[in-house]
């Protein structure tokens, strides 16, 4: 049975001014900004149960909450991508290159991966929640607060009180998803991904 349908520009804008996020003027600006280079948008309504979610050229919009026993990915086969949750967000993991935003709480089991070459924003109406965060060039926010027990900032992560300190360094990371440069430690994106996607949860050295 099919779960989602497509929807006009001026439908997703009713549905998003009909939340009164905090967020809802930065969401439509984003949606106006995305959906002239993708031109369509996918809607799924209500509480959506997912294994996984994989957002490509497709704006998707959920209008409920978003529970997915998996990981959520976006940038599939395309360079930007949006995705937008008009409520809270459950998920193993998340790795995120581009847009999304969440009106409500985001909860990650596992881990959190940013990196958009710091041009996009990962925002966050509501609390964000989970193990790891690693921001490898990106933008991380939330209006209320950010619990996290570990954290790898390159760019930034913010919540109400302003900058959430990292307490992870280069040297703390796990060799499955660094590079060597010279003897140096670099966080390498891809196999950061690959590393997740295998399942991996431990991103620091014990």
């Amino acid at each position: 049975m099919e779960i989602f349908k497509e929807i006009s520009l001026e439908e997703a804008i009713k549905l998003i001014e009909a939340g009164e996020s905090v967020l809802n003027d930065e969401i439509i600006d984003e949606l106006k900004a995305f959906y002239e280079v993708a031109g369509k948008i996918i809607l799924y309504s209500g509480e959506t149960n997912l294994e996984n979610l994989l957002v490509g050229n497709d704006i998707v919009l959920v209008n409920g909450n978003l529970n997915v026993a998996e990981i959520i990915e976006d940038c599939e086969k395309v360079d930007t991508s949006l995705l937008i949750v008009l409520g809270n967000v459950n998920c193993k993991s998340l790795i995120t290159l581009s847009s999304m935003s969440i009106s409500g709480d985001l909860n990650v089991e596992n881990v959190i991966l940013g990196d958009s070459l710091c041009d996009y924003v990962l925002n966050v109406g509501g609390n964000i929640v989970t193990k790891t965060i690693l921001d490898y060039g990106h933008c991380i926010i939330s209006e209320k607060t950010i619990t996290a027990t570990d954290v790898f900032s390159f760019n930034a992560v913010e919540d109400e009180d302003g900058t959430v300190e990292p307490n992870l360094e280069r040297e703390d990371l796990v060799d499955e998803i660094i590079d060597f440069d010279e003897d140096e430690k670099m966080e390498n994106l891809s196999k950061t991904v690959a590393y997740i996607k295998r399942g991996g949860q431990i991103f620091r050295i014990s």
